[in-house]
């Protein structure tokens, strides 16, 4: 009777095979990790998100004169110390980001800070009159990896609503 021969790993291709698993494994959860964690971004010297805490804007919105168009003015003055490089125009009812809007100056180039005391003005659209939205501010910082400068988009809760009027 003979018997059959039996094939295996060997225990140093069985090694091989598990160390590149895990070196696999670490690559993919390093470039996950690293996707996900926000860049360090300062302002006036200290974190962007705490200077967020600082801004303070009165928003006011109108439509503008055609109703079959959604969308209008926005005017923002910053009544703050911190000045806003923009700011994101979201629909209350739906949370829909309405996009992202510089400020425009008086020669209708971009203009692209409000400064404390300033009062500025942009176009919107994707609201219409009696709808409420939430405008976010942006703020402009410096990336501390490369010295860029980097617009931060503060959290909702530093937003200010207005009620789109006539």
């Amino acid at each position: 009777m003979q018997l059959k021969e039996k094939r295996g790993l060997s225990p140093v291709i069985a090694t091989i095979l598990l160390v590149s698993v895990a070196l696999v494994l670490a690559v993919i959860i390093f470039l996950w990790a690293r996707s996900n964690l926000d860049e360090n971004i300062q302002k006036e010297g200290q974190n962007v998100e705490l200077v967020c805490e600082q801004v303070n804007f009165i928003a006011e919105a109108f439509e503008e004169g055609n109703p079959s168009k959604e969308g209008g003015e926005l005017w923002i003055e910053n009544t703050g110390n911190v000045a806003l490089w923009g700011v994101e125009v979201r629909i209350k009812k739906t949370g829909e980001i309405s996009g992202v809007h510089e400020f425009t100056g008086e020669s209708g180039l971009a203009s692209y800070t409000v400064n404390p005391g300033q009062t500025k003005e942009i176009k919107f659209s994707g609201a219409q009159q009696g709808e409420t939205i939430i405008v976010v501010p942006i703020l402009l910082g410096k990336s501390v990896e490369n010295k860029d400068s980097v617009p931060h988009i503060c959290d909702v809760d530093y937003g200010v609503e207005a009620l789109v009027g006539p």
